[in-house]
């Protein structure tokens, strides 16, 4: 067992004695399981990135400086022997360190990942969330010229493949220079603030270091299958309390398009969805396209689209990759949460945006967080009215005919 002893810059000091159980909750394993990789030239002297700067320092008279080497914030500056030093922090950083032994100064170095093996592993988070981050994953791969690869769960390897094939799917490598573990999360080990606070198109902005970068449109595979005009729709998500749960709202806006000439489909992956005593149903006079199918074949449906009509879900982000018009429907988040090119839906004359408060211990989506027990839960999405999204459905048709829609090239 080593000899462990954690560090973290000045503002997160406070949550150092809950820093190791948290660790173990969100990656399966500590940090402390398995020693640093990168030998030095001094004997037991090793450091890498993997999940944190870890330093390994051997037995003698050290004394270590640990540093952003971007801000030159000092994170630690103490005599140490015989220990590995761990980071609190999980996200980028580029860390800086400086070794002095027996009152002589030896070693400086700088994080450099070019040429070295980056990974990342994505963890505990929905397809939506995944998506968005996607694109920084590849521009951490230019910015840094580094060897870049992930782990994803099965599904989502062939969206890789296909838009982003400079980078290897595959098991955590044993030769990491650095190992992030890129996921929304509401702990502050993850992310430099909590990422509720964040828009989530700029979460990689937060997690990875970077500025603005080049959103990656999902281009189809295959041409137009469909010849009349259509409309994508998907009605539920990975949480009921996200849906849609005005009882009416769904067959009336589904009436209403087809009064207008188009077809809607819906492309939820069930037919019918029941959690925390709510079922949601396809929605009454959409066509059958559900299904448990690849992505790509998601993406070949959507791209063709005239537009699609969603929750705060991994398929908007699907339909927002494959530049597809969207109307959003959600008033559990803050209307500036997920992406800003849609036609967003919600009430603001009820309680709304709950899920951006950051007072509120999320942990599970069972309960309306404000008004559980009472005739005022889930206002926020029962008491978003179908007229509301035929507004925005019309005003969308309007943009499109006038030429006024389009989608920012940078995120």
């Amino acid at each position: 067992m080593m000899n462990v002893k954690y560090f973290c810059a000045p503002n997160l000091r406070e949550v150092l004695p809950e820093a190791k159980p948290c660790l173990f909750d969100y990656l399966g394993e500590s940090p402390e399981d398995f020693p640093p990789t990168i030998q030095t030239t001094y004997p037991g002297l090793a450091f890498d990135f993997n999940c944190g700067m870890r330093l390994q320092i051997p037995a003698g008279n050290w004394h270590v400086k640990i540093l952003d080497g971007n801000s030159e914030v000092v994170c630690f500056d103490d005599d140490v022997s015989d220990v590995v030093l761990i980071s609190l922090e999980k996200f980028f950083v580029r860390w800086r360190f400086l070794l002095w032994l027996d009152g002589k100064f030896v070693f400086d170095y700088l994080y450099d990942a070019t040429n070295r093996r980056v990974h990342f592993y994505f963890y505990h988070a929905g397809m939506g969330d995944r998506i968005v981050l996607f694109p920084y994953m590849e521009a951490f791969r230019k910015k840094w010229n580094c060897r870049l690869s992930c782990t994803v769960d099965p599904y989502l390897q062939e969206l890789i493949n296909l838009y982003f094939p400079a980078i290897e799917c595959m098991e955590p490598p044993s030769d990491s220079y650095a190992t992030y573990f890129p996921a929304p999360s509401f702990s502050v080990l993850f992310a430099p603030e909590k990422i509720i606070k964040v828009p989530m198109e700029k979460f990689g902005q937060q997690i990875f270091g970077l500025n603005c970068v080049e959103k990656i449109v999902y281009t189809p595979t295959k041409p137009r299958q469909i010849i009349e005009p259509y409309v994508c729709i998907a009605a539920q998500t990975s949480a009921t309390i996200k849906t849609w749960l005005n009882p009416n709202g769904w067959s009336e806006v589904v009436a209403y398009l087809k009064r207008r000439g188009y077809r809607v489909l819906c492309i939820d992956k069930n037919r019918e969805q029941t959690s925390h005593g709510i079922t949601v149903k396809m929605p009454e006079g959409a066509e059958d396209f559900t299904g448990d199918l690849p992505l790509s074949e998601r993406v070949n449906l959507l791209a063709h689209a005239e537009f699609f009509i969603g929750m705060p879900s991994g398929l908007s982000w699907l339909a927002w990759a494959s530049n597809v018009p969207v109307v959003l429907i959600s008033g559990i988040t803050a209307w500036w949460y997920e992406f800003s090119a849609s036609y967003r839906v919600v009430n603001r004359l009820v309680c709304h945006g709950c899920y951006n408060d950051t007072t509120i211990p999320w942990a599970t989506f069972e309960n309306c967080p404000y008004h559980q027990g009472t005739e005022r839960a889930y206002e926020c999405q029962r008491k978003i009215s179908a007229r509301q999204v035929i507004n925005a459905i019309d005003e969308l048709i309007d943009d499109k005919r006038a030429g006024r829609f389009s989608y920012p090239k940078f995120l």
